[in-house]
């Protein structure tokens, strides 16, 4: 009883907080893809998580825009280590609105009868956190699904909370999404409806990070890394690209191919239409 009334606090405590700016790297939550031949039944999303920080609570709304129907938020999720050791975490299926209401915590208190739960502390390192289940009805037609982080009226945004009940702050967010069938001439469908730039995972890294992005039409696109004094040392795209979803590896080298030392080093995506710059560490 101890332990659900000073968690009952806890979280009474989280959502009275103000939300602050991420105090290292740039926690992220990542949604995975995956593709469902025509006649499938079901189909399953793994979800990661990438922290530097101790995170004790965490509220996580998703959405997915199913274009012409037929697929459904299923029962059945699995919860990995550390959320599968905590006392409250719950998916709530929203089926009106096309959504999962997702929120946990773990215990804060040092409870002699009881070991805490562990926090969600990866180190920087991409750990899958749970697994979603979604159910395709039969005859459902080829399309793409976007699964997105929406706004609950009950639990508010996308957030992340520190283990001292009082740091808040939104994490990174990469978006993922389910294809059915052979996309073929509906193929338009999957272009990206909007720019974007991904926090690289994993972070910290050493060697290699991933960094993803999304171009909602062709564009000549440059992706540069750049050192803290301003320098660039790799130019990773220059060229013309069509609309799509990217994945782009540095391997922690510059210019002339030999590797750069330890520290913070800045990634930056411009078109013509778009530029935005995010920070990541290589850890030797």
């Amino acid at each position: 009883m101890n332990r659900l009334i000073i968690s009952l606090m806890a979280f009474a405590l989280l959502a009275g907080t103000a939300l602050a700016q991420d105090p290292g790297i740039q926690d992220s939550i990542i949604v995975g893809s995956a593709h469902a031949d025509s006649g499938a039944s079901s189909v399953t999303i793994p979800v990661w998580a990438v922290t530097d920080d101790s995170v004790a609570f965490y509220n996580l709304p998703l959405s997915w825009d199913v274009p012409l129907g037929g697929v459904h938020g299923g029962s059945g999720t699995q919860y990995f280590t550390p959320l599968a050791q905590w006392d409250e975490a719950y998916d709530t299926l929203i089926t009106s609105a096309n959504y999962f209401r997702m929120i946990g915590w773990s215990d804060l208190t040092w409870d002699t009868l009881l070991p805490p739960n562990p926090l969600l502390l990866t180190g920087g390192q991409r750990t899958q956190i749970l697994t979603l289940r979604f159910v395709i009805d039969p005859g459902t037609r080829s399309q793409l699904i976007v699964l997105d982080t929406t706004y609950d009226n009950r639990n508010r945004s996308l957030l992340f909370c520190l283990n001292d009940g009082l740091t808040e702050f939104a994490p990174a967010f990469q978006r993922g999404f389910i294809s059915i069938g052979v996309v073929g001439v509906e193929e338009e469908a999957a272009v990206p409806g909007s720019f974007g730039l991904s926090q690289n995972y994993p972070n910290p890294f050493n060697p290699s990070t991933n960094i993803d992005f999304a171009l909602p039409s062709q564009q000549h696109v440059t992706l540069e890394v750049y050192n803290l004094l301003g320098q660039r040392v790799k130019m990773l795209v220059n060229d013309d690209m069509p609309a799509g979803a990217y994945s782009i590896t540095w391997n922690g080298t510059d210019e002339s191919g030999a590797g750069v030392p330890s520290g913070v080093y800045f990634y930056r995506l411009t078109t013509s239409s778009f530029s935005d710059t995010r920070k990541m560490l290589m850890i030797k």
